[in-house]
This record gives structure tokens, C-alpha cells and sequence, in this order.
């Protein structure tokens, strides 16, 4: 029988940002996201973790915190939705995980843009 472990971190970033077909919201508004993500493994890095959450956070508020989200890349042919947040974060998350030794992986990535609407995203094996 083998092992796995789950880690599963929140944290809030502050965008801004602007959807183009989408009512009201296609106008430039903010929003305080709560970030959720969870990654799991089997091994533990040198420091006993899967993946340090603090660098995890840590490199998503210094790219995007307080920033116009259509102003990146990423979003440029695809709005920033919260979909597309949540598919964008994983997508750095998982590049993060590919970097360690231990072989962690995300398993998901919400984004919480308000208190009654959430996105999540992870990948179908």
C-alpha cells in the first residue's frame, strides 16, 4: 500500500480586471479572489513538504497583485474569466511542481471571485 499526501492552501489577491461580452462586467472592476489550490504526492521534498505554499503565493501576488489582468499575456486572447484565472494559476502551479525533485502535482485551482460564484480547474486523466 502506498502513501499520498494532499496539501490544500488558500490565500487572496487583489486584480483587476475587464470581460468583453459579458454585461456589466465588461467593464473594468477588481475583485479580492480567494485562491484555493491542492496538491498531492507521494514523496516530500528535502524540507518535508510537498511544495513550499509560501513560494506558491508568493509568485502569483508578485506577478498579478494589483494588476490589470488583461494587461498580461495570457489573457490577451482569452478574457480573464474566473475560468481562465483558475486555468491560468494552475498552469503556474503546475510548472512550479515540474521543477521539484519529489514530483508533486496540482490536482486543482479555484478561484472564488465572489462569495457566491466560484471557478475550479484541474486537468481529466
Amino acid at each position: 500500500m502506498g502513501k499520498l499526501y494532499t496539501l490544500t492552501k488558500h490565500f487572496w489577491i487583489s486584480c483587476a480586471h475587464s470581460v468583453p461580452g459579458a454585461g456589466k462586467c465588461e467593464r473594468i472592476h477588481g475583485h479580492n479572489y480567494k485562491v484555493i489550490f491542492s496538491v498531492v504526492g507521494r514523496e516530500l521534498d528535502e524540507k518535508q513538504m510537498l511544495i513550499d505554499f509560501r513560494d506558491v503565493k508568493q509568485n502569483l501576488e508578485k506577478k498579478y497583485d494589483h494588476h490589470y489582468l488583461n494587461d498580461f499575456p495570457e489573457f490577451k486572447d482569452s478574457p480573464p474569466s474566473t475560468e481562465k484565472v483558475a486555468e491560468v494559476f494552475y498552469n503556474i502551479i503546475a510548472d512550479m511542481c515540474r521543477l521539484k525533485n519529489n514530483s508533486p502535482q496540482v490536482k486543482w485551482v479555484e478561484i472564488h471571485e465572489t462569495n457566491e460564484a466560484h471557478a475550479r480547474f484541474e486537468t481529466l486523466a
